[in-house]
């Protein structure tokens, strides 16, 4: 497809797109982008394209764009991913939702694996649960690929993939650069990054790309004074000790290195690893309606240490004129936590004495009451291993191939123990200790795939797409989960049996051993896609798109009986797009209509009158009606502007209810939880000289209409709608640019999470929020 404009309009309109963080139905610059008067090369379907030939609804921040928006994290791009819409009690804890595929409760240890793939480059990054919260410096791009992507990027893949592309070593080349910079939060304290990277020539054929950052983001929640009584012993619980302002801060440590080497003229290997490390301490919700804006109150010493490496190594080469490409990847995850959850013991405590309990726990002397005041800690090891092998055909035929095979193998040991320091250590669940309860269980997931996409030109305008994916999982749980009375028994013919203390039965330390949780659940199947391009012009083409996506099943932790393990959904997209590009490319509309089926859909929920752990089943269907659009102008040669947005409106198709013949939780035409009807972006910016030197300004709004907490309507909250406005202004000479930004000018409250514990509690019952106004500079250097 050829386009008859000059360069400069075309690195125009291409940075306003990608300024825009919009949503944009085209895949994102390749990694080594070449643009040309006529092309420009991108590779969102695994091999190089033209942008503008590719059927495929796509939002893209590229570099410069997460620079101009002040983009450091995963709190920062995801509000200008309009396709994208989210839950988050912390950094590193969000999970992500696309196209209404919500029931709100992904995230558990045990649970389902998300809806959305979430790559780093070629290898996958999508853990069981919560999503790696990568520092975005010297990214290249974020590409976001709305709906089923199943064909090529497998299960979690069933609502869409986020893939984040690095900046590639340059052979022949050198170039470094750092960044600095310094922010205030309004309410709370100030903080900083300190960024750098340089690309080294290390032979003829070789060079090494090292990056390098240190952020740490200044609290904003205090943790006032506060008090609590418990029913059932009458003692009382303050949290003097741990009074603080500002106290919910976060440092983020990390480094990358990739090295490329050109074998010969058809070999090239990427080696590289990237590691990080993320502490983060307090809470990060408030309680406005009981204690004031942005105020906690907290009884325990809250934390969450999370650090990870990824190796990988890419292999791409030529044989008999078919590309070849491998990739794989080693991911290494360790998080240490800890919580509060003195909103439980206040519950359990209401509860005993409605039964005439004066007691939750006793001392040592076991006739004292001990204090029952509760907190969790974790620690959780996260390892997985992914291959992926797949040969293309020449792109410039007439019929074109690509075929792969896929591996991968997660493993997630975790131990969360629920800790009651006054308790006596005989009633503990670890030797000597102070547990009351304590989950340690070890879940694998294995999966297995073949995939093929292949593409036949019918005519010079049509083109026909087939794809194809079969898979085969097998997942596995392990473990213990329970008091002690759950591992007191006796070991008969080599295996755990529950005994009572009062027949005979005695602690069987460590309880792990007891695993009295050992199941798996496994599968096999395919998934499909189908789809039709027709190009208009040069600058216009449409496509309709069948595709389907899916999750794998699992095992359910539940200590109760007659819970079964929950099976794979799968979901189903009808899809009619288009690209078109106006006044003499000065305006672009693309877009995408379409209609989704969400079907066996797995739903976790919490509730204590079944079971002290989450539980996922599988109920009906829900429904997605939606609309996605990109609006990019080139006002002048000086401003552009930019319009992007998303709507969904998605619903349950049959009644949710926890058994067959249960009570209707949620009726039919319910809607998900976590989708909002209406998200959008707006950007504006002018770029011009003042004084010889090259200036800019930038106003960015981004809109989140509002949206439900859960599926259950009888428990479930609304989150109000909001709308954040970003500023900045900047200059740039010799390779330095200097930014002034101010960061949710309005100082809006964003309800993110409105937090249902699953038990009823006022402490309990907080609101996740995001970062008060910030205001602050950056300085870069390049050479």
């Amino acid at each position: 497809m050829g386009h008859n404009f000059s360069y400069k309009k075309t690195a125009l309109l291409a940075s306003t797109i990608l300024m825009s963080g919009a949503i944009i139905s085209q895949p994102a610059y390749s990694q080594d982008a070449d643009k040309t008067e006529d092309v420009i090369y991108v590779t969102a379907q695994k091999r190089t394209s033209d942008l503008q030939d590719v059927s495929l609804s796509l939002n893209v921040l590229g570099n410069k764009q997460m620079e101009d928006l002040n983009i450091n994290g995963f709190d920062d791009y995801v509000y200008f991913l309009p396709t994208v819409s989210f839950q988050s009690s912390r950094p590193g804890t969000s999970q992500i939702y696309m196209r209404g595929i919500s029931s709100g409760g992904d995230g558990v240890h045990s649970g389902s694996m998300p809806s959305v793939g979430i790559y780093l480059d070629e290898q996958p990054i999508t853990t069981i649960n919560q999503i790696l919260d990568l520092h975005m410096y010297d990214i290249a791009r974020i590409e976001t690929l709305a709906g089923p992507q199943g064909t090529l990027f497998g299960a979690s893949s069933e609502a869409g993939t986020m893939r984040i592309i690095t900046n590639q070593p340059v052979i022949g080349e050198f170039s470094a650069g750092y960044d600095v910079a310094g922010n205030i939060v309004a309410h709370g304290e100030a903080g900083g990054t300190i960024e750098a990277f340089a690309n080294f020539p290390i032979a003829d054929n070789a060079a090494i790309r090292l990056v390098g950052w240190h952020e740490k983001d200044g609290g904003y929640i205090d943790n006032i004074p506060a008090s609590i009584t418990f029913p059932a012993s009458g003692i009382t619980k303050t949290n003097a000790s741990l009074v603080e302002n500002n106290y919910n801060d976060t440092k983020t440590t990390g480094g990358r290195a990739l090295l490329k080497m050109d074998l010969n003229e058809n070999w090239v290997v990427t080696p590289g690893i990237t590691y990080q490390e993320e502490v983060s301490t307090g809470s990060f919700a408030h309680d406005p309606d009981r204690i004031g804006d942005l105020n906690s109150t907290t009884f325990a010493p809250i934390k969450y240490d999370e650090n990870w490496y990824q190796a990988t190594l890419t292999v791409e080469g030529n044989v008999a004129g078919l590309d070849v490409i491998y990739a794989g990847a080693y991911l290494d995850r360790h998080v240490v936590s800890s919580d509060d959850y003195i909103g439980y013991a206040e519950y359990l405590s209401s509860l005993y004495a409605d039964y005439g309990y004066n007691c939750l726990y006793y001392n040592a002397d076991g006739v004292t009451c001990a204090d029952p005041t509760q907190f969790t800690t974790g620690d959780e090891y996260f390892k997985r291993q992914s291959h992926e092998f797949r040969i293309q055909t020449p792109q410039d035929e007439r019929l074109r191939a690509i075929a792969g095979v896929f591996f991968q193998k997660q493993k997630h040991d975790f131990d969360l123990q629920w800790i009651v320091p006054g308790m006596q250590s005989s009633q503990s669940v670890i030797e000597g200790g102070h547990t009351t309860w304590q989950t340690k269980q070890v879940r694998e997931d294995r999966d297995y795939a073949a995939f093929t996409e292949i593409s036949f030109d019918i005519t010079d305008k049509l083109t026909a797409l087939g794809g194809m994916r079969y898979y085969k999982y097998r997942n596995s749980l392990y473990g213990f989960n329970g008091f002690l009375a759950h591992c007191t028994g006796q070991y008969i013919n080599g295996s755990f049996v529950q005994i009572a203390a009062a027949d005979g039965g005695e602690p069987q330390y460590p309880c792990f051993d007891t695993k009295i949780l050992d199941d798996e659940q496994k599968d096999t199947g395919q998934i499909y896609k189908a789809n039709l391009t027709y190009t208009i012009d040069d600058d216009k083409l449409v496509y309709l798109t069948y595709s389907q996506g899916f999750r794998p099943g699992g095992v359910n932790r539940a200590r109760v009986p007659n819970v079964p393990g929950y099976q794979p959904d799968k979901v189903y997209n009808y899809e009619f797009g288009w690209k078109t590009t106006w006044l003499d490319n000065r305006l672009r509309f693309n877009g995408a209509v379409y209609y989704m089926e969400w079907k066996d859909v797995q739903i976790s929920f919490l509730d204590f009158a079944v079971s002290p752990l989450t539980i996922i089943q599988n109920v009906g269907g829900s429904r997605t009606y939606g609309t996605e659009f990109d609006l990019v102008l080139s006002a002048t040669d000086q401003l552009t502007l930019s319009f992007s947005g998303s709507y969904n409106d998605a619903k349950l198709t049959s009644p949710y209810s926890r058994s067959v013949g249960g009570s209707v939780l949620a009726p039919i035409g319910t809607k998900m939880p976590y989708v909002p009807s209406l998200q959008f972006t707006a950007v504006a910016r002018y770029e011009d000289e003042i004084a010889g030197i090259p200036a800019f300004g930038q106003a960015s709004i981004s809109h989140t209409g509002q949206t439900w907490n859960d599926l259950d309507v009888g428990i479930r909250q609304n989150q109000a709608a909001y709308t954040i406005l970003n500023l900045s202004v900047g200059v740039s000479k010799d390779d330095m640019t200097f930014t002034i930004f101010a960061d949710n000018v309005t100082d809006t409250r964003a309800e993110i999470v409105r937090n249902y514990p699953g038990f009823p509690s006022l402490i309990d019952n907080t609101i996740f929020t995001n970062r008060p106004r910030t205001i602050g500079f950056r300085f870069g250097q390049r050479f």
